[in-house]
């Protein structure tokens, strides 16, 4: 029994470790074609990001939503359920805190930011209640709504920001938020701010209800099979609304802390490239939805996304030679999962060639 354990526990290392190691031959290959040595790029990435008081906590600081984006989309995709617009609901918690943070005055601290950060889960809940709703009772696609809500999320934040909320200025913002509605940065001139402790927070109390809780083991059951679970009584239709709504108040969370933390102000332009939605979805996705390894690539995403800037800075390496990677990293997670998958994939095909027979038979 303790030896199967430490097959599965190598196993599960194996698959997060393996994507990143492909992922970073071929960045290699890249790194050759845009004149720079990998081995000096990646030296340099590390050096930057892990080797510095200033590094960890700038990784630490691109790292902290991702935490929590990932853990939110890890809590649908145990259930089956793929909402793909996290980045979405980042956005509007996002716009919603920013726009409290500096609209609601006269409040100290420890009532303005708790406040902020409420007005942000609770907006990011409310934008994911509607694709759960679609979801629940009508059966409608989750990955159609949530990806058009996602459009949509981008789309009027940026138009509200750039007319009516607009300041004037060369680019296009809010107001700054008040000094009340700031999170604490451990140091001033670097990323990480108390956020961290949020994310954290988050993280363990997703793992405790996904491992330790009967709600955990029913959200498991219900991405095993959905129709036999709602036969038995789980009530699948309303867990799937609960499932979308805490993703959406985690997102929103998420969104509020990068405002409040980092920014001072709404731009739409916060979360680009591709964006802290879709890093903790490819997070969630390459570590198939184990909140270890979540964290692990959240990490791993930060040290990328500060280092390529570093050396963007230095050793003039484009900026999207950090993608490459990443889409790499993805490409390979999806092979695993083809691999993970395999019998039902063949099933599939089989059974499609198996009743392709019989209707050839049939009119015979």
């Amino acid at each position: 029994m303790a030896k199967d354990k430490s097959v599965n526990r190598l196993i599960s290392i194996g698959n997060i470790v393996i994507p990143l190691i492909l992922a970073f031959i071929v960045g290699s290959i890249f790194s050759i074609l845009s004149r720079c040595n990998p081995f000096t790029l990646y030296g340099y990435i590390i050096k930057r990001a892990f080797f510095s008081v200033g590094g960890i906590l700038n990784t630490l600081g691109y790292a902290t939503p991702i935490i929590m984006t990932g853990i939110a989309t890890a809590f649908s995709i145990k259930a089956g359920i793929f909402n793909m617009g996290i980045e979405g609901q980042v956005f509007v918690g996002a716009f919603t805190s920013a726009l409290a943070g500096y609209m609601i005055k006269g409040l100290p601290v420890f009532i303005h930011v708790p406040l902020c950060l409420l007005i942000g889960a609770l907006s990011g809940a409310l934008y994911a209640l509607v694709p759960g709703l679609l979801k629940a009772k009508l059966r409608i696609n989750e990955v159609v709504t949530t990806v058009m809500m996602n459009s949509i999320a981008t789309q009027v934040t940026g138009f509200l920001t750039q007319s009516y909320l607009s300041t004037g200025d060369a680019y296009a913002h809010t107001e700054f938020i008040l000094e009340s509605a700031r999170l604490s940065k451990f140091i001033s001139k670097y990323r990480c701010t108390t956020a961290i402790f949020i994310a954290l927070a988050i993280w363990l109390v997703i793992y405790f209800v996904l491992k330790k809780t009967k709600f955990g083991y029913e959200i498991e059951c219900i991405g095993r099979q959905w129709e036999f679970s709602d036969s038995v009584g789980m009530r699948v239709s309303r867990k799937v609304i609960i499932i979308f709504v805490l993703g959406g108040l985690i997102a929103g969370v998420a969104g509020a802390t990068e405002i409040m933390g980092v920014n001072y102000n709404f731009v739409s332009t916060f979360s680009a490239n591709p964006g802290i939605g879709w890093d903790g979805f490819y997070a969630c996705i390459l570590s198939a939805s184990n909140p270890v390894g979540i964290l692990i690539y959240a990490i791993v995403f930060g040290a990328l996304r500060y280092g390529a800037l570093a050396a963007q800075t230095w050793l003039g390496v484009p900026l999207d030679l950090i993608n490459v990677i990443k889409s790499t990293l993805v490409l390979f997670g999806a092979i695993k999962l083809c691999t993970v998958y395999s019998e039902q994939i063949k099933g599939f095909f089989f059974k499609k060639k198996a009743v392709k027979a019989e209707h050839q038979a049939q009119e015979v």
